[in-house]
């Protein structure tokens, strides 16, 4: 689980990134109808949010609070999964463009 948590966070990051750079460039659009709305409200509160989200995951480590039961097994290992195809496509994309 801490793994899958750490996962989490850096692709959390890595999506926050490479979102950023390819929306600047216009090369993608943001396809998350709340993050969209976000990021054209205000560039900072969308890298705070993703910043925030990551750390919440990363704090569940340091603190060793991080959730046993199946159900947030389940939910997180669903979650890395999707996470993982969502970054795929975004990594297709932006080499298709670039």
């Amino acid at each position: 689980m801490v793994l899958l948590f750490y996962y989490l966070s850096l692709l959390n990051l890595a999506d926050a990134f490479l979102t950023v750079v390819g929306i600047e460039n216009s090369l993608i659009t943001e396809a998350n109808p709340l993050m969209e709305r976000l990021y054209s409200l205000d560039l900072s509160h969308f890298i705070l949010i993703k910043l925030s989200l990551s750390l919440a995951l990363l704090l569940f480590i340091f603190y060793k609070k991080v959730p046993e039961s199946q159900i947030v097994k389940a939910l997180t290992l669903f979650a890395a999964i999707c996470y993982t195809f969502v970054f795929g496509l975004h990594g297709f994309w932006l080499v298709r463009l670039i």
